[in-house]
C-alpha cells in the first residue's frame, strides 16, 4: 500500500500584506537613513555651531558699545576739588553705573532675541543698507543668519563627496547669559596724579541649541568708555621714589659764623 506525497504550495502574499511589509521596510530605511545622516553631519554641525556661538556672542557684545559711547569720564565719576583746584575725593556715580550695566545687558540679550526670530536688529545710522530677500528656501540662510545649510554629502565623511547632494537647512537657537561690570584702571601720572581709564567689562555665556545636541561658549571683552587725569597736591619734596632720607646741604659761611 503506497502513500502519495502532497505537494506544499505557498500561497502568494495578499496585496494587503505586501503593502504592510513595504511600509515597514520603507519606514525602517528612512529611520536608518536619518541615523546615518545625523551621525555623519553632527561633527560638521558642532564645528559650525562653535564658530556661530563665538560670532554671535561677539556681535551681541558689540551692540553694547554703541550705548557705552554716549557716556564720558565726567558722567561716571563724582569728583570734588579742594580750594586749590586739586582733587579731594572721587567715587562712582552709582546711578549712571547702574544704567550702563542694565542697558548693556539688555542690548546683548535683545540681540539674541532678534537672532532667534530671524530678524537682525535695526540700528540707527547703520553702515549698510538693509537687504530685501524673497521668501524662498534658497534665500533663507541669507535672510536668517541662524540658519545654515549642510549638504548630505557631509555624512559620507569624504572630502570629495562633501558638497554633493541636497542641502539640509539647520536652525540654530541661541540662549545668552550676560554679565556686565563697570571698572576703572589707574596709572601713575606725574608727581602726585593718576590717569584713570574707565571700561565696561562684558561677559556672555552663549548656548547654541542644535537638533539633538548643544554647545556653550564664553566670550568676554572690555569696552573702553573714557579716561581722564586726576591731579593731587604736589609734595614739597620729591625723592624720585626712593625711600632714603633727603640730603640737606648747609652753606659753609653759616657753619663758620656759628663758630
Amino acid at each position: 500500500m503506497g502513500f502519495s506525497r502532497k505537494k506544499i504550495t505557498s500561497k502568494p502574499l495578499s496585496v494587503k500584506n505586501v503593502l504592510v511589509i513595504t511600509l515597514v521596510l520603507f519606514v525602517l530605511m528612512i529611520f536608518l537613513s536619518i541615523v546615518i545622516i545625523d551621525k555623519g553631519i553632527k561633527p560638521t554641525l558642532m564645528e559650525i555651531a562653535e564658530k556661530k556661538t563665538t560670532e554671535f556672542a561677539t556681535r551681541g557684545i558689540n551692540t553694547a558699545v554703541r550705548f557705552a559711547e554716549n557716556y564720558n569720564y565726567d558722567d561716571l565719576l563724582n569728583i570734588t576739588y579742594s580750594n586749590d583746584g586739586n582733587v579731594a575725593t572721587y567715587n562712582w556715580n552709582s546711578a549712571i553705573v547702574s544704567e550702563i550695566n542694565r542697558v548693556a545687558t539688555d542690548r546683548v540679550e535683545e540681540y539674541f532675541r532678534y537672532m532667534n526670530t530671524g530678524e537682525p536688529p535695526d540700528y540707527q545710522n547703520s553702515l549698510f543698507e538693509p537687504e530685501e530677500f524673497e521668501d524662498t528656501t534658497e534665500n533663507l540662510p541669507r535672510k536668517d543668519p541662524t540658519v545654515v545649510e549642510v549638504p548630505i554629502g557631509q555624512a559620507t565623511g569624504n572630502s570629495i563627496l562633501a558638497n554633493l547632494g541636497p542641502k539640509i537647512p539647520v536652525n540654530f537657537e541661541f540662549i545668552g547669559n550676560v554679565q556686565t561690570n563697570v571698572k576703572r584702571e589707574e596709572e601713575p601720572l606725574g608727581l602726585n596724579g593718576s590717569w584713570v581709564s574707565l571700561y565696561v567689562e562684558v561677559e556672555a555665556d552663549v548656548q547654541v541649541i542644535v537638533p539633538f545636541t548643544t554647545d556653550t561658549a564664553t566670550v568676554s571683552t572690555e569696552i573702553y568708555i573714557d579716561g581722564g587725569a586726576l591731579m593731587g597736591d604736589i609734595p614739597e619734596f620729591y625723592g624720585g621714589g626712593n625711600s632714603e632720607n633727603p640730603s640737606i646741604s648747609v652753606p659753609k659761611d653759616d657753619l663758620t659764623r656759628d663758630k
